[in-house]
């Protein structure tokens, strides 16, 4: 066999293989980066061409300093994992190890293996929330018994009080506390209910323009009290997609709410829905801060919040109703600043037991 049928067997190989394979000379110059290694790395196929240094290629952060520390220290990894931001603002959880070429006396370089974990730690992470699922139901059960009837006698009074008790009344501000927290409990013991209650989605055909329309209605006063510009539109105004018409808007309100909260004063929030072939899209998008998690983070996790007063559930409420929906639901940052959630549907489900 020719040393150039050789050759051509092992980029062929290389080629094929669905795992990313990076070789780094000594020097720190690429020897070698196959077409899975660009795709996981969300990098074009000409973006680490052989005899480039490594510092002069898009290589994404964390992963290039993962390749710089393998140089240096000429030590082998094994399983490690880094999340990657991409341009577009995705995330990327990657898995790679590192094989040393020759010895660490006599280093030649070091290859990387790597593959995209993403989907994998998804579905992970979406077994744990099953687990939690069940555990949240279980305490949700005992929670409502105890709670649930005390809180509704308890804000039945003072509403009562509040009728009778004039505003200029020394203890009419302690009895106004009273109702509010009672409300906040309430709303708490909802949102545990919400989580952990079996449903079933009822189906039905829904109007995205109605959907957007509800949503902007409750979010609305929410938005003045912040000079929040809260803008939608539909394309086109009158499609229509299957779901449950009660559950589905809870979705909308919930991230648009949020990202009511995360924008400055007089920020802007916008809710779009378009038909993109067979799926209803809908986009929120803001121009907040952002969302910056730190590796294994997931905001769609239950109890997982970073607001001030915030219970964790919310996402995860949006999620499970999303699945439901036989749906996705995601998020990245934009590139110009704030964040982008992104629900897609499918129109018509057929058989929707």
């Amino acid at each position: 066999m020719t040393e150039w049928v050789l050759a051509n067997h092992f980029t062929q190989i290389m080629e094929s293989l669905a795992s990313g394979v990076l070789a780094v000379d000594a020097s720190r110059r690429i020897l070698l980066a196959n077409r899975a290694a660009c795709l996981h790395l969300g990098l074009a196929e000409n973006d680490l061409p052989a005899g480039s240094h490594c510092s002069d290629t898009p290589i994404p952060e964390p992963f290039r300093t993962a390749i710089f520390d393998v140089m240096e220290k000429k030590q082998a990894l094994t399983r490690r994992e880094v999340l990657l931001t991409l341009d577009n603002g995705t995330r990327r959880e990657i898995g790679f190890s590192a094989s040393l070429l020759g010895t660490p006396e006599a280093f030649g370089g070091a290859v990387f293996l790597f593959v995209d974990m993403t989907e994998r730690r998804a579905l992970e992470r979406a077994a744990e929330v099953n687990r939690q699922l069940a555990q949240v139901g279980e305490l949700t059960a005992g929670v409502v018994h105890e709670l649930r009837n005390p809180l509704m006698v308890i804000g039945g009074n003072a509403e009562l009080l509040q009728r009778v008790i004039p505003p200029e009344n020394p203890g009419r501000r302690n009895l106004d506390a009273i109702l509010k927290e009672t409300k906040v409990l309430e709303r708490l013991v909802a949102q545990f209910l919400g989580f952990a209650r079996p449903f079933e989605i009822e189906w039905s055909p829904c109007r995205a323009q109605s959907i957007v329309d509800r949503t902007i209605a409750v979010c609305q006063s929410a938005a003045n009290a912040k000079s929040v510009a809260l803008h939608s539109r539909v394309v086109p105004p009158g499609f229509v997609f299957m779901g449950d018409e009660n559950k589905f808007p809870q979705v909308l309100i919930n991230i648009t709410g949020n990202a009511i909260d995360a924008v400055p004063q007089g920020g802007e929030v916008i809710l779009a829905a378009r038909r993109e072939d067979s799926d209803a899209v809908f986009e929120i998008t803001d121009n907040g801060p952002g969302i910056h998690l730190n590796p294994a983070e997931d905001i769609f996790r239950p109890f997982f919040s970073r607001k001030e007063g915030g219970t964790g559930l919310g996402l995860a409420i949006c999620q499970r109703i999303v699945t439901a929906h036989k749906g996705t639901i995601s998020f990245a940052n934009r590139p110009e600043g704030g964040a982008r959630f992104v629900v897609r549907l499918p129109l018509g489900m057929g058989d929707q037991s």
